[in-house]
């Protein structure tokens, strides 16, 4: 599996520190397949998320700023937004994870010249306490729930 970085981050790294920003790597062949037969039915075209980032925010109207950036920049189309911040979002179906995921496509010249354009890629907008505990230990006992409710 290969990870890295792109060469080219456009605006949405520009918006905050190299820091606060977390590019992992591509999703594993193991768990995209699992993922595919799993929940989609082997529909490979709802697999989303093989490139994701996440940029974590110590306040959530610095989360709510940046959104506002995304959905004001012509060169991004928000495919997909959920909202897992709301207090009416039940947790119990995410293991208590809660954060602003977008599923992103870039619409720029730089896209076109990259051959990315068109693509879908996951944004994780978190706040810094969920995120400390993602790495915590919290993702690994997410993991444990995702696979006994065979997701």
């Amino acid at each position: 599996e290969e990870g890295g970085e792109s060469e080219s981050r456009g605006r949405l790294q520009q918006e905050q520190p190299e820091e606060e920003v977390k590019w992992p790597p591509l999703k594993g062949l193991g768990r995209a397949s699992e993922k595919l037969m799993r929940s989609y039915s082997a529909d490979v075209s709802r697999l989303l998320d093989v490139v994701r980032a996440a940029v974590v925010f110590d306040h959530a109207d610095e989360l709510a700023n940046f959104l506002d950036v995304i959905q004001d920049d012509t060169e991004v189309e928000i495919v997909s937004f959920k909202n897992r911040l709301r207090a009416d979002f039940d947790a119990i179906h995410s293991g208590g994870y809660r954060d602003v995921h977008l599923n992103l496509v870039m619409q720029s010249m730089e896209a076109l010249r990259l051959g990315i354009a068109g693509f879908v890629w996951e944004l994780q907008l978190q706040l810094t306490p969920i995120a400390r505990l993602r790495t915590a230990g919290g993702h690994a006992r997410y993991m444990r729930y995702r696979n006994m409710r065979a997701e």
